[in-house]
């Protein structure tokens, strides 16, 4: 993540994440939850909610910047999802991984170490 994008997020965000219960209130907030549209039991896709602009877009350039990096907690998110569908779908998977990984260091005061990065997906 640039600094421009570190600095975005930072300043929507807050130095900390008292005001957000979880890290789904967060993805919410900010508009990088995946929208549902369900009938009659038939599930159909959607979009992603409104949320804040700022924050959205400058996660959705880092997601598209960490699918491509050699972090394999992003780069097999990344080809996971793409080889199913859409790539912009995985940019913005991305894009909510990062958001997530941001609310648990900012929770837990702890630098970012790529090891434990893949394991959020199960702490979550």
């Amino acid at each position: 993540m640039s600094e421009a994008c570190a600095a975005t997020v930072l300043a929507e965000i807050g130095p900390n994440v008292d005001s957000f219960e979880t890290d789904g209130h967060l993805a919410s907030w900010a508009g990088l939850c995946p929208g549902s549209y369900e009938s009659a039991g038939i599930k159909k896709s959607s979009h992603i909610t409104q949320g804040n602009r700022y924050i959205k877009q400058a996660l959705t350039m880092s997601g598209l910047i960490a699918a491509h990096s050699k972090d394999p907690a992003f780069s097999s998110l990344y080809n996971r999802i793409s080889q199913r569908g859409s790539k912009m779908k995985a940019v913005i998977a991305c894009a909510h991984k990062i958001l997530r990984t941001i609310y648990k260091l900012l929770l837990t005061h702890q630098p970012y170490q790529k090891e434990k990065a893949l394991g959020l997906r199960q702490q979550f």
